[in-house]
């Protein structure tokens, strides 16, 4: 599970949340490295540890405003139209936050939402999937990502359903910050610290609740484009992120050998193998990368049984993939299920 640098779709938020707070975000650009060209915008490719170091020093510039707030509330789909009018003309919030999980593939593709329901209550959970070892000792300050992306998924919800009717608190994992204050003038509800989880918690009645914009129609021309921009996403990165698109799309691709992936992206198995290569990957690799990964997703969930997914992920027996996922994760999937899933 590499990080792969992913296009700037936000670059229109960070310029008006940084004007919003008073400062121009040009120069923290240019330090991290980011060159910036309007042209060829989907080609511009920036790191999550860029946009993290990138966000640490606004908010360092934010004297009277929490930017990851600003940011959060900012966002807007200026540059990926298609997936504006896919998230718009969702017939309910349950589709809405699909939709999310679609257009982070495309902006943050390193973020995880989760819907977890429990009895009247439901939670939009957000956590990240950076596949770097001992992650938490680098110290990253990741729950300024979180704090933008609950911004921006309170934005985005008020506007669909037309009020906040329903929406119940904000659950924080870190201790209470500095700025506890600010963030609860900012969602207008409670915010608690300490928790198992950072996420929105509401009324789990509105997830179904018909919306006004509902657009069949329209809804469903949009996906069909959305899924295309993913596409051309996955094969400007490369082949190897065109195959896992592929795959995540069908898991029962992970059983196929080289030659018959190559047969169907109509190409060579060499020069498959070869462009693999040139990008310092192996098909071999790859698929055992796409089974962690898939690994996690579907033990994350919580209705899949383990027998199961070892079937799924092609391991000839549950022992075979306890011993997998052990080298992936230091421990055995039952017990990464019950610190991770969702219950």
């Amino acid at each position: 599970m590499g990080i792969k640098p992913t296009p700037l779709f936000m670059l229109s938020a960070w310029i008006k949340a940084a004007a919003k707070c008073g400062f121009n975000v040009q120069p923290l650009f240019k330090e991290a490295g980011i060159t910036i060209d309007l042209i060829r915008l989907e080609e511009a490719r920036v790191s999550p540890f860029q946009l993290i170091s990138v966000l640490e020093q606004c908010v360092a510039l934010s004297e009277h405003k929490h930017f990851p707030l600003v940011l959060g509330d900012t966002f807007a789909f200026e540059s990926l139209p298609e997936f504006e009018t896919l998230l718009a003309t969702s017939p309910t919030l349950r589709d809405a936050l699909r939709v999310a999980e679609l257009a982070k593939r495309m902006v943050l593709p390193w973020m995880r939402f989760d819907i977890r329901e429990e009895g009247d209550l439901a939670y939009v959970a957000v956590g990240f999937d950076v596949p770097v070892p001992n992650l938490d000792s680098l110290g990253l300050p990741l729950h300024l990502v979180a704090e933008a992306i609950l911004a921006c998924v309170r934005k985005f919800g008020r506007s669909l359903q037309g009020s906040s009717d329903g929406f119940l608190s904000v659950s924080l994992k870190r201790p209470p910050a500095a700025y506890a204050e600010k963030l609860r003038q900012f969602f207008e509800m409670p915010v608690n610290f300490n928790q198992p989880m950072d996420a929105l918690v509401f009324e789990r009645r509105i997830l179904d609740r018909p919306l006004e914009g509902a657009f069949p129609a329209l809804h469903e021309q949009a996906e069909f484009l959305a899924q295309q921009r993913l596409g051309k996403e996955a094969r400007r990165q490369g082949v190897a992120a065109e195959i896992e698109e592929i795959i995540a799309k069908d898991p029962g691709l992970l059983a196929v050998g080289v030659e018959d992936m190559a047969e169907r992206m109509n190409l060579h198995p060499r020069t498959l193998q070869r462009r693999l290569k040139d990008e310092g990957d192996g098909y071999l690799h790859l698929q055992a990368r796409m089974r962690h990964r898939l690994a996690c997703d579907w033990l994350r969930h919580g209705d899949v049984s383990i027998d199961n997914i070892s079937a799924r992920l092609g391991f000839s027996d549950r022992r075979a993939f306890t011993a997998a996922f052990k080298r992936w994760e230091g421990c055995a999937p039952s017990s990464w299920r019950d610190k991770h899933g969702r219950g």
